[in-house]
């Protein structure tokens, strides 16, 4: 079998990987017996602070048999690759502060900015794109603080903004393409806010105006407001329900053909005026067993505009055995999207808005988060973490991935969807069996220091009968697998 070297570019970030690693593993052995009471970059100042920060992160990524060789159906004579090897790198520089105003007034307040580069062709075919955009740029009014009597924060311009658990509202911003760093993902922050929270204890109510940080080559111009209320008794307990609507918006939706033969319609403009409501919650419901939570999440969306109505659901079970070796966490979850069905004149497709696409929050399948968005899809999740020692930690994820609607819209990656009609490969429209795809990812993680993560992970998704339908002999399982460093101070 014949090899190929990986390309420069790869080979000089596998390089620049291993020294890091070597020079932040030495540094972190000279001064383990140290403890760092104070934060070297934050500087005390009258009547207030500056902190200053700096992340960045090396990264390689591989891929074969990308999309499971679904090109080869559809596309046998297209020079389209299904082995991708490319390199990225971000850095973000940043500067916040705090200053007192009065007894119980603070002003505060944060800029930051992201260099991101990709390195050869990422998946999408993307190639040494980058850009350095400004991140954060915001200023606030703070009186009081949370957890004690009534506390209010006022803030408004670029900064992240996420509610619950991320499922509509956690990803303000867009990365990949001309901005470059697909995987990585390092931008979050809206292009602009108004946020607005008042508070006693643990009950909270935020309103907010967010303006997504979309494309400049696509953009959408989603801007959306809403009211956020939140009980949050102590971290990782807390209940939650948000209500808001999209008030403008390019974005279009497909809708399933009549009885899912055929191509679907596009309805341009469908995302505006879109109302959600979101509820969330995650608790211990049993005080003698502390380590055992659960949680959950519902919402449903509708759109009188275009005849819209749409729902989603998530729930997860999990359980800490710290007095068991490498003191594992198990947990289960089921989480599912509604898709259109083909059969009715109503459009039932969920819009997943802005959500939390990374492993730990709301992708569908390792493999399988570069090509289903969180609609018309439902997912089978189950975790296992072992921290095999202090500073090693073993991450072990599986996803049965299912159409949530037959015959209706799937959609792949950047808009690309595939269809059965007549038991033949036709333009886009959905499958005809439900199991899309059975992924797994193994994610190890070395804690060089307080300041620096070394992260290994390979993946693999085994195409389900839904996808092979397409043409049995051309589907392949999909392997992927990544190496990353990030520092952050």
């Amino acid at each position: 079998m014949q090899t190929h070297p990986p390309p420069p570019a790869i080979r000089r970030i596998l390089a620049a990987l291993t020294i890091l690693g070597a020079v932040l593993a030495a540094a972190d052995r000279a001064a383990v017996a140290q403890t760092r009471a104070e934060d070297p970059l934050r500087f005390e100042v009258p009547a207030g602070h500056v902190k200053l920060g700096i992340e960045a992160g090396l990264q390689v990524v591989g891929e074969n048999r990308a999309f499971w060789d679904l090109s080869k159906v559809f596309a046998p004579g297209s020079p389209f690759k299904t082995s991708f090897g490319w390199g990225e790198a971000y850095i973000k520089p940043s500067l916040s502060f705090e200053h007192l105003l009065a007894p119980g007034i603070r002003l505060h307040g944060g800029v930051s900015a992201v260099g991101a580069r990709t390195l050869d062709s990422d998946i999408f075919d993307s190639a040494n794109t980058g850009r350095m955009l400004l991140e954060n740029g915001f200023v606030g009014l703070r009186f009081g603080q949370p957890g004690s009597g009534f506390f209010a924060d006022l803030s408004g311009g670029l900064q992240p903004y996420r509610i619950g658990s991320g499922m509509l509202i956690a990803d303000g911003a867009q990365d990949g393409f001309e901005r470059g760093a697909l995987i990585f993902g390092p931008r979050q922050s809206w292009s602009m806010t108004g946020i607005g929270k008042l508070g006693y204890g643990a009950f909270s109510a935020e309103a907010f105006y967010l303006d997504a940080n979309e494309y400049a080559s696509n953009d959408m111009k989603t801007e959306l407001a809403g009211l956020n209320l939140l009980y949050a008794s102590e971290p990782g307990r807390m209940l939650g329900l948000t209500y808001g609507k999209v008030l403008d918006s390019l974005a279009p939706y497909p809708k399933a053909a009549p009885g899912g033969r055929g191509v679907p319609s596009v309805l341009p403009d469908a995302r505006k005026g879109l109302f959600f409501l979101h509820g969330y919650g995650r608790w211990n419901p049993v005080s003698a067993l502390p380590a055992l939570w659960i949680a959950g999440d519902v919402a449903y969306q509708w759109n009188d505009r275009i005849d819209q109505r749409a729902w989603a659901a998530r729930a997860e079970i999990g359980y800490a055995f710290a007095t068991l070796p490498f003191a594992p966490t198990l947990s289960y979850s089921f989480q599912t999207f509604s898709g259109d069905d083909p059969n009715t004149a109503r459009l039932e497709r969920f819009d997943p808005l802005f959500y939390d696409g990374s492993p730990t929050g709301w992708a569908t399948g390792y493999n399988g988060s570069f090509v289903f968005i969180n609609s018309n899809v439902s997912a089978h999740r189950l975790t296992l973490a072992m921290t095999l020692t202090q500073r090693d930690i073993l991450t072990l994820r599986y996803a049965h991935v299912r159409a949530a609607r037959l015959d209706s819209p799937i959609q792949f990656g950047q808009g690309t969807r595939f269809a059965l009609i007549g038991g033949a490969p036709g333009i886009v429209s959905g499958v005809s069996n439900a199991h899309l795809s059975d992924d797994v990812l193994a994610e190890y993680t070395r804690v060089l220091s307080q300041n620096a993560f070394l992260t290994l992970g390979i993946g693999y998704s085994e195409p389900g009968a839904g996808l092979k339908a397409l043409g049995p002999t051309q589907i392949k399982g999909w392997t992927g697998g990544f190496a990353n460093l990030v520092i952050r101070y």
